[in-house]
């Protein structure tokens, strides 16, 4: 380890390393450390190559993008730092150990903390303007510029391609929450594809978008409680920016969390929703088009049942994609989003009424 963190500091200062949950939260897919160094921190990943197979493109986006933000001026009226990629002493943009496992640093944005869930409206508002506002920031990067490390990320119809072949040669269980998740899916197959049938239709186009803008990746500042940067870039590149807003406001308005013990306590919260929209649009301005707000309610509900899916998919496959503490969790997780997936659904008018009218007006 020290010889790792040698290669982005002085190997003289002798760097006390701490887990990172001790300050920035904890991640389904990298191992990260905070490294302390007399006064330099800095924010060290070893990269899960199974999750991402060319990393070396991971990189390159990771690259681009901090070239991109550097240039930027923050005007937003409130203090915004973006997550920056810092080189290897010799100016790599990572670093290879003796096992072939990549190695990164990027900067640590001190005096921050994170929230897994979205407890008030407040914070739900500040949630959505971070990721408006980091829209706005990309809006001047093409999509063209960067790579698609994880071919088919966020298209549903892949998910359920993958789903049947998982299933196909599972060992099935008799067990009555397998049975739901996996009737849940067969009744919810038709009309997945339907942000792809809006890309393909020229109805949405692609641009760059962060790609998991769940509310855990948002650093607030621990003073103000206001938000300070979207971290977690790994998933940054072409898409549409429905996935973005979908996954936003599937993440904040489910006051009870991915791992909500209680599944009659997983609800879609309007409240908490009116407040994500309110911050988006602020944050965004005038990005969005009268279409791209007409898909935001089938997006938050295919997002959503997307993830699920996936939970359902990697518990089939045994757990190899996201970390699990115990064989069942990504079956729980899958059930989670699907109650989350009904009460979305419950909710329809609701959230189209709430994007068109009311206190969101001003802001579209």
């Amino acid at each position: 380890m020290q010889k790792i963190i040698a290669q982005f500091c002085d190997p003289s200062a002798l760097p006390a390393v701490e887990p990172v949950v001790t300050v920035l939260g904890v991640g389904n897919i990298n191992d990260t450390w905070l490294v302390r160094t007399g006064e330099q921190h800095f924010v060290l990943q070893r990269l899960n190559r199974q999750v991402f197979p060319q990393p070396h493109l991971v990189m390159a986006n990771l690259a681009t993008l901090s070239r991109h933000l550097a240039d930027k001026v923050n005007t937003s009226g409130q203090r915004w730092e973006n997550s920056m990629l810092l080189p290897t002493n010799e100016g790599a943009l990572f670093y290879t150990d003796h096992q072939g496992e990549f190695w990164r640093a990027v900067s640590y944005i001190d005096r921050t903390t994170t929230h897994q869930t979205v407890a008030t409206p407040a914070r739900a508002g500040q949630v959505g303007w971070a990721l408006g506002h980091f829209h706005l920031l990309l809006a001047d990067l093409p999509a063209c510029d960067l790579h698609e490390t994880l071919p088919g990320f966020h298209i549903l119809p892949c998910y359920l391609d993958h789903f049947d072949r998982v299933l196909s040669g599972a060992a099935m269980k008799s067990d009555p929450d397998l049975r739901f998740c996996l009737d849940f899916v067969a009744a919810r197959r038709k009309g997945a594809d339907l942000l792809e049938q809006a890309r393909h239709q020229g109805k949405v186009r692609v641009q760059t978008i962060h790609g998991d803008p769940k509310a855990g990746n948002v650093l607030f500042d621990a003073a103000s409680d206001l938000a300070v940067s979207l971290i977690d870039l790994d998933t940054v590149g072409p898409g549409l920016i429905h996935y973005d807003i979908g996954d936003c406001l599937r993440s904040c308005c489910n006051a009870s969390g991915e791992a909500a013990a209680d599944l009659s306590q997983v609800a879609f919260d309007m409240d908490l929703c009116r407040e994500t929209l309110a911050g988006y649009f602020s944050g965004a301005g005038a990005l969005l088009s009268g279409h791209d707000r007409e898909l935001i309610f089938p997006a938050v509900r295919l997002i959503s049942f997307e993830l699920g899916l996936r939970f359902l998919t990697d518990y089939l496959a045994g757990n190899c994609y996201f970390k699990v503490l115990h064989e069942a969790e990504n079956l729980h997780r899958a059930l989670v989003q699907f109650h989350l997936v009904q009460s979305i659904e419950s909710r329809k008018r609701e959230i189209e009424r709430m994007v068109f009218t009311g206190n969101l007006a001003t802001c579209l």
